[in-house]
């Protein structure tokens, strides 16, 4: 049985073991932890949704749907981290330097804490300006702040969990990582259920960010400990955390730091797109809160393939090997777009039932479908640069991935979104027109950047 662990060689016999494995094997071992575990994560969204549609309404959700994109914000932080872990750590296991990657993995919690911290306290002190500045109504406003609040308390472990998680992606363990968020989806539907539905106690939204952040807790928690148990894939030794040279976090954040911008400038990108849409009332707010949640499931494939692409260019551009790399770039590629289209066209048929699952409003429920069969004909787009920007991710070439997501993102959803809602008063589905757009010519540039082949020669 298959443990979803790919341990690849760093000596030149490293082409002759994946044709051994078969390239499509390889990848599929890293890649279906990675679908479950993010199926976790989108269950935990969405259990806390029908949890607060079921016994709050649609203000409830309008506010955890706020709550949660101001959570996108920190988390861009600890993606960074995440990936810059997983692509130095992949460079070091390929050239067999295990000591350089120890390094890299203290490196990255002591950056990860740091950040999880530092977010904690501003979303704490400022959990009330954020709502209103997200154009929440006055009495969704003070369910969002509960929300958030309570949710924020365990960043700090959450951003542990995220960077374990990198690490052990860059040895090329994926289903540790999986395991333990099986066991946080569990944490956070237990507490948020028993919180909101007056078994133990009846505290409406607050218990949904109560129950997040004990699910955080556990998770992290779980990780650090495996981390710095013997049978780790690459050890935590807790005592030499602070031992880090200046080069092992100034390799971190050469990775780190752009794909940090990039999703951090994508998700005020977003905000500010959503923050368009609550124009339009609570409503269209729900619906479109919720459509997301269902997006999210939509684009697993090609996130755990382009985290499987990440991983492996990684280690195979280590040990000197570009044209495998580019061939597991390319059956990635491939697997995105077969599980996507079949994604859309799942979405695009039962998209009524999809909503309807979450909440009983039949005004949320039009909008939320006419939503996801817009959005289904982005998903082969997703497809494409969610794989491959994985790979030029995994290969160094943050920057123009970067470049790519802040130009669309800027310069085509929010303006075209602002011009179809404001300027010509059109409703939600006309907004997510505008992210069908944008997702199109991301694709598109990064297929082209790719197909130059530039990304082989990057410096990590």
């Amino acid at each position: 049985m298959s443990t979803g662990t790919e341990v690849v060689p760093s000596d030149a016999g490293i082409a002759a073991h994946l044709r051994s494995r078969g390239v499509s094997g390889t990848i599929l071992r890293l890649a279906w932890p990675v679908v479950v575990e993010r199926m976790s994560i989108s269950v935990l969204s969405a259990v806390d949704a029908a949890l607060v549609g079921h016994y709050v309404g649609a203000d409830g959700v309008a506010a955890i749907g706020i709550g949660a994109l101001m959570f996108w914000v920190p988390l861009a932080g600890a993606l960074a981290i995440e990936v810059g872990a997983t692509a130095v750590i992949a460079r070091d296991a390929g050239a067999g330097d295990t000591a350089r990657a120890q390094h890299g993995v203290h490196a990255a919690l002591v950056a990860g804490l740091l950040w999880g911290f530092a977010c904690t306290a501003l979303i704490f002190a400022f959990a009330p300006q954020i709502m209103r500045l997200m154009g929440a109504r006055p009495e969704v406003v003070p369910l969002g702040v509960n929300y958030l609040r309570a949710g924020a308390i365990a960043f700090p472990m959450l951003t542990a969990l995220y960077t374990v998680s990198g690490a052990f992606r860059g040895m090329g363990n994926t289903w540790i990582t999986m395991l333990i968020l099986i066991v946080v989806n569990a944490v956070n539907a237990l507490v948020t259920f028993l919180l909101i539905s007056g078994v133990v106690a009846d505290l409406g939204v607050q218990a949904s960010g109560i129950g997040y952040a004990s699910a955080s807790v556990a998770g992290g928690l779980i990780a650090l400990a495996i981390a710095a148990s013997p049978r780790a894939p690459l050890r935590i030794a807790p005592l030499r955390l602070l031992n880090g040279a200046r080069e092992d976090y100034a390799r971190l954040f050469r990775i780190g730091l752009p794909v940090g911008l990039e999703e951090t400038q994508f998700m005020f990108a977003f905000l500010v797109y959503t923050r368009i849409i609550a124009r339009l009332g609570t409503d269209q707010l729900a619906a479109h809160s919720l459509a997301m949640r269902s997006v999210e499931i939509a684009l697993l494939p090609a996130f755990a393939l382009g985290t499987s692409a990440t991983a492996l260019v990684g280690r195979y551009l280590g040990a000197g090997d570009p044209d495998t790399a580019e061939a597991v770039a390319k059956r990635t590629h491939f697997f995105a777009i077969c599980a996507l289209t079949a994604m859309a066209a799942a979405q695009f048929a039962f998209a009524p039932l999809i909503v309807r699952a979450f909440v009983s409003d039949q005004e949320v429920v039009d909008t939320g479908t006419k939503l996801l069969r817009v959005f289904a004909f982005a998903l082969p787009a997703l497809a494409i640069h969610g794989s491959l920007s994985g790979a030029l991710r995994g290969a160094g070439d943050v920057r123009f991935v970067l470049g790519t997501f802040t130009f669309t993102a800027w310069g085509i959803r929010v303006p075209l979104a602002a011009l179809l809602v404001i300027g010509f008063g059109l409703s939600a589905p006309f907004a997510w027109l505008a992210a069908l757009s944008e997702n199109w010519v991301r694709a598109a540039l990064v297929l082209l950047r790719f197909r130059t082949g530039k990304w082989k020669t990057m410096r990590v």
